[in-house]
């Protein structure tokens, strides 16, 4: 007989976590996984990405391969965590599309998120790439090379450029300025967010929304989500998702910790296994119904 899992949801950064390290949408073989993974406990995707991205690249190619009988139950089971946990989105069946469950409000009162974004498309120009339409509540300053066909090495590099400028920047507007906004590094780009927007904000709206819409009951800590991200380094994308106060943090990343938290994934061998490939064997091994 199979164990039981302990894990009643899971969570997953997307980009280098469900996708391998450069690409932008999930493999064939990650999509199945996700859609069987979700008709056993509820899932969802918490990213720097906005909905619209997600949609058209994770979202669009998962359903490919879910039969068109099964669409609703799985979708159901699917959400979106965007824009770096300040907007939660859940399947809403009677109008046949994803509508908001919470969102979290740019601090305007500390720095204007419009004159913001104009101080740091001056200041990244020839590095970066200010989203001005895309985004709602964060601020996203993509790489340059994110859309060619470059060294993944140049983009993140490039990344960690522009994280650079904005945290000097945001330094001089304030001292505290960590008190308001957060800077996260993708490796992609960078993303500028209300403090209590993060991702573990995401990951406690989460626990909280399947208890209240499934009747599902979790720990204090939330320790029954499996949650797994690649960037859990100080100015990580996934800092704040992967540090353990929340669910039980596994990093597919390059980065490793001296902390507790995250855990790593390894193979047979003892090898660290990084990104779509480590989120596919801790799946296997998490979930034994799934193969």
């Amino acid at each position: 007989m199979k164990k039981l899992s302990k894990f009643k949801a899971a969570m997953f950064d997307f980009d280098g976590t469900v996708t391998e390290k450069g690409s932008v949408a999930p493999s064939e073989e990650m999509a199945k996984i996700l859609y069987k993974l979700a008709q056993e406990v509820p899932i969802a995707f918490c990213t720097g990405r906005q909905k619209s991205s997600f949609e058209e690249h994770g979202l669009k190619i998962i359903l490919s391969n879910v039969e068109p009988s099964k669409r609703q139950k799985f979708l159901e089971n699917l959400y979106l965590i965007s824009e770096n946990g300040s907007i939660g989105y859940a399947f809403n069946t009677d109008i046949d599309e994803y509508e908001e469950f919470y969102r979290v409000l740019w601090p305007e009162n500390f720095v204007e998120r419009k004159w913001l974004m104009d101080k740091l498309s001056v200041l990244t120009e020839g590095s970066g790439k200010v989203y001005y339409d895309k985004h709602e509540v964060v601020i996203v300053i993509g790489s340059r090379y994110h859309d060619e066909d470059k060294d993944i090495r140049d983009v993140y590099a490039t990344s960690d450029k522009i994280y650079g400028i904005v945290v000097k920047f945001l330094k001089e507007v304030s001292e505290n300025y960590e008190d308001f906004i957060t800077v996260g590094n993708s490796g992609i780009g960078v993303v500028i967010m209300p403090k209590n927007g993060n991702k573990d904000k995401g990951i406690q709206m989460f626990g909280q929304l399947l208890k209240e819409k499934n009747g599902i009951d979790f720990d204090s800590t939330l320790s029954e989500i499996l949650v797994v991200g690649d960037n859990p380094q100080p100015g990580g994308n996934d800092h704040d998702f992967l540090k353990g106060t929340y669910g039980t943090p596994y990093n597919v990343g390059e980065y490793i910790s001296d902390t507790k938290f995250p855990l790593n994934v390894y193979d047979k061998n003892g090898t660290k296994l990084l990104h779509a490939t480590g989120t596919i064997r801790l799946i296997k091994e998490s979930f034994n119904s799934i193969d």
